[in-house]
């Protein structure tokens, strides 16, 4: 049995090569990271920035919060053009002008207007990082292991979101209000190094081989990648095998993605996942997260927010391992089932002591509790698989534009979110949280439903799924 296992392992291709390693880590660090420190940048600065601009009334720090998403927005349109036109690795190259110029803006502080175009600016990069950088990692990834680089892009996320806590708690490492210029600065510390080391990494192979038509540096890019000349030939051969089998299948439109039944259901399943992420009123708790958890009854809540960073950072690391054994479709369920139970203990355990504050002391241990398995069911299900399975269920040819739709429903739900919690809070109170479980009941049902498994699964196969699901629905469905 000992000389069978080493001589597989002597014949076996290597997959984690350097090559790989460095094209992920730019990816990721320079894309991903950002995204994550500018959502954790706002939860714990509020009070400084209030006290640092003045006279910013409950409007325009909603408006300064909701700065990241309306950019965002914007972005995650067109990062998918972008990235069709000029490659995925021109695409992150450029996109560090429109963060390095938030960043300064922000950093700056020269007003509270500045501030809020900065933190706009900063957004459309975030906005295309989102788009491309799932689409690189999916693009080089091998597929024994897509969906633990697919999940990577979150981690990243989930650790700067905990990144841009833990640097702003209030007397952690002195007064937040002494260095705060430092702090909004910080997102140039990972542009800097994807600019240094992202013109080291190939291109996405198969954007060369299918945008491109340029076999040559595809295979080339795969060599690179891969470590191995015999390993780059076969899946140059696959990708070769692919396009011939669809020889009479060119780019798609717009108009196709809206048109034909399979890419219109599957664009569908694309945007309702994005929907599940972020209509579960995830952001809302990271970004008021101090004032929920002083409200349940947390004395500290900069340190609450924190905590609940570490979770979602740990919890997502689980996950990695999981995600190519379970499979993606059963842990985004196991995740929203949770989170729906959670939902319901925080919203009853919320009213109770909304009613009766003084004489129901067991209801703030409950609700953080809560809080605290809505944030790991999120980081296990509808945290990371949005993101990898964008790249899961598109062909080459659909993959660009779909993603960009796709990417740019996620920012909208977001920005949708961010801008309504606050009025929603006061006007329905703990209601609130029966309203984000209502949505999150509802794509639970969609998930179940419609979602196919994704899980080392060619793509061919999991159009053939969505297309024999889209033939049995009527057509006023789908």
């Amino acid at each position: 049995w000992y000389q069978r296992r080493v001589r597989a392992s002597v014949g076996a291709p290597k997959v984690w090569t350097c090559g790989l390693v460095i094209a992920i880590s730019v990816a990721i660090i320079g894309g991903s990271l950002q995204y994550g420190l500018q959502i954790g940048s706002m939860a714990n600065t509020q009070e400084t920035l209030r006290n640092v601009f003045r006279n910013v009334t409950d409007t325009e720090m909603s408006l300064i919060i909701s700065g990241m998403p309306m950019g965002g927005l914007v972005g995650g349109l067109a990062a998918g053009l972008i990235a069709d036109k000029v490659g995925r690795k021109r695409c992150m190259l450029l996109n560090n002008i429109p963060l390095l110029l938030g960043t300064v803006l922000m950093a700056s502080g020269i007003n509270k207007y500045l501030f809020f175009i900065g933190r706009v600016v900063a957004g459309i990069a975030c906005g295309v990082a989102t788009g491309v950088s799932p689409m690189y990692l999916a693009e080089i990834s091998p597929v024994s292991v897509k969906g633990a680089i697919g999940v990577s892009h979150q981690f990243m996320i989930t650790f700067g979101i905990l990144l841009g806590f833990v640097l702003s708690i209030n007397d952690l490492l002195t007064s937040f209000s002494g260095y705060w210029h430092l702090y909004f600065a910080l997102p140039a510390i990972p542009a800097v190094y994807q600019l240094i080391l992202l013109p080291l990494c190939p291109e996405s192979p198969n954007w060369l081989y299918y945008n491109k038509e340029r076999e040559d540096l595809a295979r080339a890019a795969l060599t690179k990648l891969r470590g191995s000349q015999s390993v780059a030939d076969e899946e140059v051969d696959s990708m070769i095998k692919e396009r011939t089998s669809n020889a009479s299948s060119p780019m798609v439109t717009y108009k196709e993605l809206f048109t034909n039944r399979t890419l219109r259901l599957t664009l569908i399943i694309g945007v309702a996942l994005q929907g599940a992420q972020q209509l579960s009123g995830v952001n809302a708790i990271l970004n008021y997260g101090p004032e929920i958890l002083k409200k349940a009854g947390m004395k500290n809540g900069d340190l609450g927010t924190g905590l609940l960073g570490g979770i979602n950072v740990l919890m997502t690391l689980i996950s990695v391992p999981l995600m190519d054994k379970m499979g993606r479709r059963s842990l985004m369920l196991f995740g929203q089932f949770f989170m729906i139970v959670s939902y319901v203990g925080l919203a009853i355990a919320q009213r109770i002591h909304d009613d009766n504050p003084d004489g129901a002391k067991w209801t703030a241990p409950v609700s953080v509790t809560t809080i605290i398995t809505f944030i790991i069911s999120f980081a296990i299900g509808p945290g990371s698989i949005p993101w990898l399975i964008i790249g899961e269920l598109f062909t080459a040819e659909a993959r660009g534009k779909a993603s960009s739709l796709c990417v740019g429903a996620n920012w909208v739900f977001n920005l949708l979110v961010v801008l309504s919690y606050d009025q929603l809070n006061k006007a329905l109170k703990p209601n609130t949280f029966f309203l984000y479980m209502g949505i999150v009941i509802f794509f639970f049902i969609f998930t179940f439903l419609f979602v196919p498994e994704t899980k080392q699964k060619p793509v061919e196969r999991i159009n053939r799924e969505i297309r024999d699901q889209a033939e049995k629905c009527p057509p006023t469905v789908f």
